[in-house]
């Protein structure tokens, strides 16, 4: 907003003028701080005071109010201009809500220097006259679609950038009847954003296109140029500065922005060219290569490679040497359009890569070749087994558990499942019949635990002497069990009763060796002590009340008493000898012999007793 001091009011008075971004005029007083949309009575002049007439704006236009009659008028009384306000009722509070808080620049002013610039005239535009609005110059619109074109051709027709802010458009169009098009300040703020929007839009697609422009032309003046991808932009600067493609950049900074563009897309046309012709001689290089051997070296590979391939191979590395350049020649030399590219062709690298590959192809085929012959050798093995394991199943009823292959050999030994399985790697023909014989064992083992199981259940006794037909009978009215199996399973039950009467018979005979123990021990223990002259006749009546005695019958008794009688001979022999062996001795002896002699005593004692037991365990 722009304030200024009018000229004509009195140099003490502290109210200055000032003009709203929307073309309204307000009073500011320096010294009260108070803003107001009516003129002041210091700066009325006495016609005004004496008015009764009050100018007023309803959307933009004026009317007048006269304070006195309470009419309103659009016409304007022949009345001096007065400040524009606000649509309210008359007498009714201003708002000052659209005057900003903060003092205008002038408010800071020293007063001196503020009549210095009133006397010069106001530094703003002033606003225009109330008078110039004319109602009846005015167009009204229908729609709020209409008024808003209305105001954007206003706004086209003050030529308004899209860097025009809103105050500058407004000291531009405010004169303008299309400017109050639109009814409230909203709604043209609304309409100028998205002007100014599409105005931007514009002038930025020019601007787009003018950039497209001199990119096109400035590609043409390289295009035109001895450049190739090693050339600098000094080099093009020196070269085409006079031009006017190159003139037309405004910046140097552009100019190399544009050449860095040119160069990448030279590049890349350029590798793409480099690496389809490289594409094409590595395929023809490993078409070559096709048939190539599993055994070959790199070195007889590199010779015959470099013999077929060599006009395409790199300039530095060219067989003939009309058309092998050296490296200072392609690299450091004068660079234009017809210069030998130096990467272009096959390099070492390349052809050492298209060996590695057609080997490993190469190799992969072998291998991929024995798999299948391993493949097929396994399920020719496969298939001789199925055809062996189909033979033993046809031969499964004539087998029992105890079958041995000893017996099963005779008959295969010429059939061909069995001559197919010699020789082949795997389960061999003895190991698949002792796999069946398992197999059958295991299912009569089961078989046989369930009727033992259901002969407990039901209180069936098996004995040796059982006949055949009474266990069939049993097992086919309480079990499963194939009658093919009967027979081995009637055998082993047979054999587990010998072995079950073998075991009882071993199980008795042990308890009568420990009964006989028992009373050999007893009779050593009698009181008095049996002595070698003792007869069963004279003794039995007192050994037949020993408990031990009644445990056995008389006859074991006697063979066990004779034993005793036996041993108790040969115990008092002994001793006689060794009585008779120490009177012989000497003297000087007899001391030792006497200290020794319950010690021998002892010892024949312990000898005695330990045969008596081996023997009693014999």
């Amino acid at each position: 907003m722009n304030g200024t001091a009018l000229g004509g009011q009195d140099p003490a008075t502290a109210w200055v003028e000032y003009t709203s971004p929307d073309g309204r005029a307000y009073f500011y007083n320096r010294d009260t701080k108070v803003t107001t949309w009516e003129k002041p009575d210091e700066l009325k002049t006495q016609q005004e005071r004496d008015s009764v007439w009050k100018e007023y704006a309803k959307d933009g236009r004026p009317y007048w109010y006269n304070t006195q009659t309470k009419q309103s008028t659009w016409t304007r009384p022949d009345v001096p201009n007065q400040p524009i306000k606000p649509l309210e009722a008359p007498g009714s509070r201003m708002d000052l809500d659209r005057v900003p808080s903060r003092q205008p620049s002038m408010q800071r002013r020293e007063p001196s220097r503020s009549r210095r610039s009133a006397s010069r005239g106001p530094r703003s535009r002033p606003p225009v006259p109330a008078t110039t609005l004319d109602p009846r110059s005015r167009h009204e619109y229908k729609t709020i679609e209409e008024a808003e074109q209305a105001f954007t051709s206003m706004l086209k027709r003050h030529n308004v950038r899209g860097d025009w802010s809103w105050e500058k458009m407004l000291r531009a169009v405010v004169n303008d009847p299309d400017y109050r098009a639109l009814k409230t300040l909203p709604e043209r703020k609304n309409a100028f954003q998205r002007y100014i929007a599409a105005v931007r839009e514009t002038e930025l697609e020019q601007h787009r296109e003018e950039q497209r422009k001199q990119r096109t032309e400035f590609f043409a003046l390289l295009d035109t140029l001895p450049i190739s991808e090693y050339t600098r932009f000094p080099k093009v600067k020196h070269l085409a500065h006079e031009h006017k493609a190159f003139c037309a950049i405004p910046s140097n900074k552009e100019r190399v922005e544009l050449f860095d563009a040119y160069v990448d897309e030279l590049l890349e046309k350029l590798g793409g060219e480099r690496r389809r012709v490289r594409a094409q001689c590595v395929r023809d290089a490993t078409e070559y290569l096709g048939a190539l051997s599993i055994s070959a070296k790199w070195t007889d590979v590199k010779d015959k490679l470099l013999e077929k391939f060599g006009d395409q191979m790199m300039p530095i590395l060219h067989l003939n040497p009309e058309k092998r350049m050296p490296m200072d020649i392609l690299y450091f030399g004068v660079r234009d359009k017809d210069t030998v590219d130096p990467e272009s062709g096959l390099s070492m690298l390349d052809l050492l890569d298209i060996y590695e590959h057609a080997i490993t192809d190469a190799e992969r085929l072998e291998s991929d070749r024995r798999k299948h012959e391993k493949d097929k050798v396994y399920r020719q093995q496969r298939q001789a087994r199925d055809a062996f394991r189909q033979l033993l199943n046809e031969h499964v009823k004539e087998f029992t558990p105890s079958t041995t292959w000893s017996e099963f050999y005779p008959q295969i030994k010429h059939h061909t499942a069995y001559t197919e399985m010699l020789g082949q790697s795997g389960s061999t023909p003895q190991e698949m019949f002792w796999d069946a014989i398992e197999e059958l064992s295991d299912e009569m083992y089961n078989e046989r635990k369930q009727l033992e199981s259901a002969m407990r259940s039901h209180n069936f006794h098996m004995h040796v002497d059982t006949a055949f037909d009474k266990v069939c009978e049993f097992a086919q009215s309480h079990c499963k069990i194939d009658a093919k199996h009967m027979d081995y399973i009637y055998e082993q039950l047979v054999i587990k009763c010998k072995r079950r009467e073998e075991e009882d018979d071993e199980r008795k005979q042990r308890h009568k060796r420990r009964l006989l123990d028992t009373f050999k021990y007893a009779l050593y223990d009698l009181c008095p002590e049996i002595t070698p002259d003792s007869k069963w006749d004279t003794e039995c009546a007192r050994i037949s009340r020993m408990a031990e005695y009644k445990a056995l019958d008389e006859n074991a008794c006697r063979e066990v008493f004779d034993q005793v009688i036996e041993r108790t001979k040969e115990r008092a022999e002994r001793k006689r000898r060794d009585s008779g062996s120490k009177r012989e001795r000497s003297p000087d002896a007899g001391a030792a012999d006497k200290r020794s002699k319950h010690g021998v005593d002892k010892c024949e004692d312990r000898g005695s007793s330990d045969l008596e037991e081996g023997e009693m365990v014999g």
